[in-house]
């Protein structure tokens, strides 16, 4: 390896054959398999500490309904996440739905996005460079977030890297099986994450500013145009289901940190809003150190590029493997993230983790940043301080409440033990019912651990999931559940802790002049088991 002897350039140059990705250490395949194993086994480390919550009970609903039910509830509802439903139909199927086989599908695709994010460093800049990248993508909070989380997040970031390792290839290799394999990975990320539509802006800058030629560019453009075609039905079809996005207006400084920091050194937080703030940190499981270090960690990791990027703007030419770099990951960065944020100021539906696809180029810069660092003992010490940020927000991920205060599989066991088959559970509203009907209720506990409640009575359900093609069915109010009541001697109440005052005090009389008696009463850090018995 070469050094330049410019002022400034504290980085290393490597040689043509090992920036193309050739070695004479061998295929690259061998290592990235190696390092994607690895990941996987780490991303499976803790995957089922968390208790399963809302998204993921979502999934749970989908996959394992019959494959009809699942077609007919795309067609109005959820369309952005059929594809990986389909998948997780299949892989439940075969593994059931524990924590652990729910969250294994997403730790396997983490260390296909692991190993796709070494191979792309590799054929940028030579495997030095790689071998700085791989681990830096793995402990990125956003990306130990999904590989604990039973959604699509890890797989779209999975296909989105392999597409960009597929295109930088196409660009300098040629062939017409990479060009396809390029758009046919455009649309897998898509399908898995309509967002990730937005690389296909990312790899608009970056083959401008790499392309050896127009005839280059110009196969670029059929490719991704044809792959943007062909996912043209399913955005129409998705953009009509937009109305399903929570909407909620962020301040200018809650949008910045949630930019800064939640989208990719914090992950999902396990605090609970709804409570208190001693309670709040009570439910993280790591005393809150994860908030300051979270913050620590986006802020050394900011430094650190952005020192990097002083050095090497001031060393004129910029070494071929550092343009390399920067060439695919900023635009990668920037262009979603201005995107999505500027589309936040409008539409309020922004979610840091939309953007868990762009974690392969923030782990290039980051990676490239520390492998540039100069004295070696000031490179030790900027890993060690990430390091120390970061572990207090890994840990807080694999805590029992992690999954924003969600305490489900304690409420289960709580309902297990208090009401046996035969008995009543009600499943409190999470809003103030609107014209007498109830849709979003605590019942999503049942569909995560539904053994706790086999057998049990639904005194308020009217129509179940699979009967109103979404994911989570209709509930009469408890008023009119008199008929079912009834028959009862026991009844386990589950609530959530910000149930509305009003709903609270209506059911509580309903029940009180039913002849109900509170029993016993188990609180979490998000719901609470009110027991209660016939007078």
């Amino acid at each position: 390896m070469t050094r330049t002897d410019r002022p400034g350039a504290d980085v290393r140059v490597a040689p043509p054959a090992a920036a193309s990705g050739a070695s004479h250490d061998g295929p690259l395949w061998r290592p990235a398999a190696a390092v994607g194993v690895g990941a996987t086994l780490l991303g499976l480390a803790g995957a089922s500490g968390p208790s399963l919550w809302t998204d993921e009970a979502a999934t749970v609903s989908a996959a394992t309904r019959p494959w009809g039910e699942l077609v007919a509830m795309a067609r109005h509802l959820d369309a952005v996440h059929t594809l990986y439903y389909a998948f997780m139909h299949a892989w439940t199927a075969v593994l059931g739905t524990s924590e652990l086989a729910l969250r294994s599908a997403s730790a396997l695709a983490v260390g296909l996005l692991v190993a796709g994010t070494w191979v792309l460093a590799a054929r940028l800049a030579g495997r030095g460079l790689a071998w700085w990248v791989a681990p830096v993508v793995l402990l990125l909070p956003r990306v130990a977030w999904a590989a604990v989380e039973a959604r699509p997040f890890a797989f779209a970031a999975a296909a989105a890297v392999w597409a960009t390792v597929l295109l930088v290839a196409a660009l300098r290799r040629g062939g017409a099986g990479r060009w396809v394999g390029y758009a046919a990975l455009l649309v897998l990320a898509v399908l898995l994450n309509l967002y990730a539509l937005l690389v296909v802006g990312a790899h608009a800058v970056s083959v401008l500013l790499d392309a050896r030629s127009r005839a280059v560019v110009a196969r670029w453009a059929v490719s991704a145009v044809a792959a943007v075609t062909a996912l043209a039905p399913f955005v129409v079809l998705s953009a009509g289901q937009a109305g399903q996005l929570g909407r909620h207006a962020l301040s200018v400084v809650d949008l910045v940190r949630n930019v800064v920091v939640n989208q990719w050194f914090l992950g999902e937080t396990p605090t609970v809003y709804t409570r208190d703030a001693a309670v709040a940190a009570a439910g993280a499981g790591t005393d809150g150190w994860w908030r300051p270090a979270s913050v620590l960690l986006a802020g050394l990791a900011v430094l650190l590029v952005a020192g990097a990027l002083a050095r090497w703007v001031r060393a004129r030419p910029v070494p071929d493997e550092v343009r390399a770099v920067l060439v695919w990951a900023v635009p990668w960065v920037l262009v979603p993230s201005v995107a999505v944020a500027g589309w936040a100021v409008l539409s309020h539906t922004y979610s840091a983790r939309y953007l868990t696809f762009c974690a392969p180029a923030v782990a290039l810069l980051l990676g490239a940043a520390l492998r540039a660092l100069r004295p070696s003992g000031l490179r030790v010490a900027a890993v060690v301080a990430l390091l120390a940020c970061a572990a207090p927000v890994l840990a807080s991920q694999r805590a029992e409440n992690a999954k924003s205060g969600a305490d489900w599989r304690e409420v289960g066991a709580v309902v297990g033990e208090s009401c046996a088959p035969g008995d009543g559970v009600y499943f409190a509203p999470r809003a103030v019912p609107e014209r007498g009907s109830v849709r979003l209720t605590t019942r999503g506990v049942a569909v995560a651990y539904p053994e706790p409640f086999a057998g049990l009575v639904d005194v308020t359900l009217d129509a179940d999931p699979l009967a109103t093609d979404d994911l989570v069915g209709r509930s009469v109010l408890l008023q009119g559940a008199g008929a079912r009541l009834a028959g009862l001697d026991r009844l386990c109440v589950v609530r959530r802790h910000d149930l509305p005052d009003a709903v609270r005090e209506a059911d509580d009389a309903t029940l009180a002049a039913d002849g109900w008696v509170v029993r016993d009463t188990w609180s979490g850090t998000l719901d609470e088991v009110v027991v209660l018995a016939r007078g």
